[in-house]
């Protein structure tokens, strides 16, 4: 049924945490399209199984992706423009403008607005279609696996990853890369979701209480294209291994247009705002912004 339990899928659950390898996962959720593993070493959530790089590269060519309401170029006061705006009054109180990467770029709006704050932007994003419309407005972008970029070590003031590290396979190598990119002085933002939420505290209790039914809004919170889902205990570990000192954590609320475009029902889009509201005001916020610097000394290869 559209909306009962999941239908039964034989999916081997994992024997380690692909964050931190400890052997104490377990499943969590299941799915329609894949399981919910989390783990109690780290406290980091998964979805099982990781897609590969060739389903990655499918996914982020699907036509469907590109038209999503996600990517329409942010209105003079949207949400996400002023999360972007304040990104950037936050990285110029951290670090004086200079070269700038944006991890996972898209069309290029946050570039353009870093631009015009004396920036000098550069991107990098893995579709070829979001590729070609950021250089179309004048912005150098590497295509493909960050990892392989090819820009000099230490030659950046700041790397952005706005609703990036989610998406990957391995954010280890991608906190790597990016601490070997990053100037001595430099500053990484990482802005993501947050698993402990109000959202996600709210979605479990209803799939609990439904003898495990209620899956549509777990559907919606722990997102098909995300492989991992943060807490912000496992993404500040993940940080520290990689060598980085996190100096500003901010709360935000939801990005509800999302939602719209999965679709999601009206009840579930509705109640969505008062719980948004209400996220702030308890301490548990949909989305999160860290600010890191790295660390002078004790830091690994990357």
């Amino acid at each position: 049924p559209r909306h009962g339990r999941p239908r039964h899928r034989r999916v081997m659950a994992p024997t380690t945490c692909p964050s931190c390898g400890s052997p104490r996962v377990r499943r969590r959720y299941r799915l329609r399209r894949f399981d919910v593993f989390a783990c109690a070493g780290c406290t980091m959530r998964f979805r099982y199984p990781l897609p590969s790089a060739a389903e990655l590269r499918t996914m982020y060519e699907d036509p469907r992706y590109h038209e999503s309401a996600y990517f329409d170029e942010p209105e003079a006061r949207s949400p996400e423009l002023r999360i972007f705006r304040r990104g950037l009054a936050d990285l110029a109180t951290l670090v004086s403008p200079g070269r700038l990467l944006d991890v996972g770029c898209a069309r290029g709006s946050f570039m353009a607005l870093a631009r015009e704050g004396g920036w000098q932007a550069e991107g990098v994003e893995l579709s070829t279609r979001h590729a070609a419309q950021a250089r179309a407005r004048g912005f150098p972008v590497w295509e493909g696996d960050f990892a392989a970029a090819p820009f000099a070590a230490g030659t950046f003031q700041a790397i952005t990853m706005w609703d990036f590290l989610e998406h990957v396979n391995e954010p280890r190598l991608v906190l790597a890369t990016a601490r070997r990119l990053l100037a001595p002085d430099g500053v990484l933002l990482i802005f993501t979701i947050d698993s402990t939420s109000l959202f996600n505290q709210i979605g479990d209790a209803l799939f609990r209480l439904s003898g495990e039914r209620a899956v549509r809004p777990l559907e919606l919170l722990y997102d098909a294209r995300h492989n991992y889902y943060f807490t912000p205990s496992a993404l500040g570990r993940l940080l520290d291994d990689a060598g980085f000192r996190a100096e500003r954590w901010r709360a935000d609320r939801a990005y509800l247009g999302r939602w719209v475009s999965e679709p999601a029902p009206w009840y579930l889009f509705a109640g969505g705002f008062l719980v948004d509201l209400a996220s702030l005001l308890v301490g548990r916020p949909y989305r999160r912004t860290v600010y890191c610097r790295p660390r002078e000394t004790g830091v690994p290869e990357g």
